[in-house]
């Protein structure tokens, strides 16, 4: 347990207990995926009463994640309170939500209607992420005045020259196969888009459950203006490589995609584009680390633009 965040958890306890003596902490399970996270039990005495909370640490970065916590906290989006607001801090402390983490959750079920359920389930909560104004919400995060398809085309060129360069940048017999990856996407840059608030990191295990209903959305520190099908495309990549049978993997990902059009105003028109977009990243980066993964990447990425730009179940 890193001794910056246990002395940074150790602090708020303090400013939020004054009175608190005997303190001690301990580690416990952290969840989420975003960065280095540490999850502290603190237990202490204040007037003669033992008492006790878990939180969640982690590197506060630039003090965006807080932002949008903070942003959040008025929302219906169930995310974690914070700790301690100070925007200099540079530790971020989170009170811990309760709940299972959806992987699990996904892994241990045995019936097609619970995969359907919980398809539905984790399909609304991200709705009602993408259902935000986000002008409202987190202004801060694009420029409110610019057209939608500006914002979009902005980030796909950038994205565009971070590919060129990355490939131009590999071994002149390699490079093929992705020249032919950004071809396929160039036919299908997003022309009309659907632009949110989009988590950045929405995978199963930043949503946590109770009873079946989603208790928390954790991991925001990717948290971005973008196209919706942006989240989605993660979703499914996310699915893909919890080594599910392709049954299941398909029936809950047809379920959240019913589920999700039904809850939220956006489209999923560009979903192909941001498929292809993903897997393209994940084969470069593979390519370029001359990770043994690297072929079986490619191959899901060839798939993936065979198939229309739908996730192949065996990355």
């Amino acid at each position: 347990m890193s001794e910056k965040f246990t002395a940074a958890v150790m602090a708020a306890v303090r400013r939020r207990h004054p009175d608190a003596e005997q303190l001690t902490a301990r580690a416990v399970p952290p969840y989420g995926s975003a960065g280095a996270v540490e999850a502290v039990e603190v237990t202490w005495v204040a007037g003669g009463t033992a008492r006790g909370a878990w939180f969640v640490a982690k590197p506060a970065r630039d003090g965006a994640e807080r932002r949008v916590l903070a942003a959040l906290a008025d929302t219906d989006v169930p995310v974690p309170a914070l700790v301690d607001a100070d925007p200099d801090a540079p530790v971020l402390i989170m009170e811990h939500l309760p709940g299972r983490a959806a992987d699990e959750a996904l892994r241990s079920l045995a019936m097609r209607w619970e995969v359907s359920a919980l398809a539905f389930t984790v399909a609304r909560a991200l709705a009602s992420v993408h259902r935000l104004r986000w002008e409202q919400v987190v202004p801060w995060l694009a420029d409110v005045e610019a057209l939608p398809e500006d914002i979009v085309d902005g980030q796909v060129e950038a994205r565009w020259a971070d590919w060129e360069a990355r490939i131009a940048a590999l071994p002149e017999p390699a490079r093929p196969p992705f020249a032919a990856a950004l071809g396929w996407l160039d036919r299908r840059r997003p022309v009309e888009v659907s632009l949110c608030l989009c988590h950045g990191d929405f995978r199963l295990r930043n949503v946590l459950l109770i009873d079946d209903e989603v208790s928390g959305l954790v991991g925001w520190s990717a948290a971005r203006i973008t196209e919706a099908a942006a989240d989605v495309a993660l979703l499914a990549t996310d699915i893909a490589g919890l080594g599910l049978p392709d049954d299941v993997a398909e029936l809950f990902m047809q379920a959240l995609l019913g589920a999700y059009l039904q809850s939220s105003p956006r489209s999923l028109a560009n979903l192909p584009f941001y498929t292809v977009a993903l897997l393209l990243d994940r084969a470069l980066d593979a390519t370029e680390a001359r990770d043994p993964s690297a072929p079986a990447a490619l191959a899901a990425l060839q798939r993936a633009m065979a198939g229309g730009g739908r996730v192949p179940w065996r990355l």
